[in-house]
């Protein structure tokens, strides 16, 4: 059997908007507990949401704990044998390969010091640790995190808005072991219903037990995210919400061969977001746009012998932004979907494992965040358990 490079972590960018991080020396310690094994691993960069260039410094990965305490040696790590270069605005950057032979379920880190400028592309994800500490510890056993003024801010708005914002993970884009035993990735392009992690974490979890060494699960998601359109420019933070997952399908997904799965979560933004604050009522879908869009995406990923598992969308009536005519939209599309799961590898019927039976619109509350919008861990495990593992065997 021949190696391979396989994601063992990976991320969708968009623009990190406030929660971005202002330009200050420091490290950015990232702790991954992979769930593929490898010899080599590389990492890719990425600054494409950004106003400005970044100096990276340095750049290191070691075995770990899982705290981010060094275990092993730092190795450097180096761009076309360079060990500090600028990233441009807009640009990408895969680092040389270093040899480290990494276990299943074993903990390693990738270090950043970033010299000079602005973090403001990356995610929100909830899949990783990532320790930030002043000045150049990319070699250092022991760091421990120090806290910023804008986790206070970003922890505030997580209140007021009822739902849960993870520290932003800047810069890193993917990590890839090189691996020889055949694992491939599993793909979740979704948007802040996956990207909290509530359910594909959980799931991720049952993947891991269920398929030792044999897949990843990489979270490819972004909050707001739309299938058919770009992100708002009335929206006050602009590019927050990434661009379309019709736009964003080859940079985040169709450029990893790894990927034999990709299990689709979008929709529900499309048919929720027009008409608030964040989107314009002229930007309104109908069901079977959405579904044309949908099926566009199975067509390319067919091309490139990718496996397409969609979930239909989840009832949102119970969130402040619904409406009768959004409800209907959803019901509508998921019926579209039904009718039409023949297109598809797989097609998952999370809205009726959550429905409120005496509340067809709705999802039971029991199941819902504050915001009644997005899943709580019950629902997000409820989520994960229901899915039928057989389809990744």
């Amino acid at each position: 059997m021949g190696e391979k490079w396989v994601q063992t972590w990976g991320q969708a960018h968009s623009a990190l908007s406030f929660f971005y991080y202002p330009s200050c020396p420091k490290t950015y310690r990232m702790v991954i507990k992979s769930a593929v094994s490898g010899s080599q691993v590389r990492i890719e960069l990425s600054n494409e949401c950004a106003k400005n260039p970044v100096l990276i410094g340095a750049l290191s990965v070691a075995k770990c704990d899982e705290n981010g305490n060094l275990t092993g040696e730092a190795k450097r790590v180096t761009v076309k044998g360079q060990g500090g270069f600028w990233l441009k605005i807009g640009q990408t950057a895969v680092t040389d390969p270093v040899k480290l032979d990494i276990g299943v379920n074993e903990y390693f880190c990738v270090s950043a010091y970033v010299k000079k400028g602005a973090l403001r592309s990356g995610n929100l994800i909830d899949n990783v640790d990532l320790i930030t500490v002043k000045g150049n510890a990319v070699a250092e056993k022991y760091i421990t995190n120090q806290r910023r003024i804008r986790d206070g801010v970003r922890e505030v708005a997580s209140k007021v808005l009822k739902m849960y914002f993870h520290k932003p993970i800047p810069l890193f884009q993917s990590v890839e072991l090189l691996n020889g035993t055949g694992a491939t990735a599993i793909t979740v392009f979704g948007d802040s219903i996956s990207q909290q992690g509530y359910w594909t974490n959980a799931f991720a979890e049952r993947i891991r037990n269920e398929f030792p060494g044999r897949y990843s699960v990489i979270n490819k998601s972004i909050m707001g995210n739309r299938i058919l359109r770009d992100f708002s420019r009335r929206f006050i933070c602009k590019g927050l919400f990434g661009i379309s997952g019709i736009n964003r399908l080859e940079r985040d997904v169709l450029n990893y061969d790894d990927t034999e799965y990709v299990i689709f979560v979008l929709g529900t933004n499309d048919f929720l977001q027009y008409g608030t604050i964040t989107t314009p009522k002229s930007e309104k879908p109908t069901a079977r746009e959405a579904l044309d869009g949908v099926i566009s995406i199975g067509e390319r990923l067919a091309e490139k012998g990718k496996k397409f598992v969609v979930f239909n969308v989840l009832n949102f009536g119970e969130c402040i932004d619904s409406r009768p005519e959004k409800e209907k939209l959803v019901h509508e599309y998921n019926r579209l979907l039904e009718e039409n799961k023949h297109l598809f590898y797989s097609v998952y019927d999370q809205a009726s494992v959550c429905v409120n039976p005496e509340k067809p619109n709705c999802s039971k509350k029991e199941y819902l965040g504050k915001d009644n919008l997005h899943p709580n861990k019950l629902g997000g495990k409820l989520v994960a358990d229901n899915i039928d593992l057989n389809i990744f065997r």
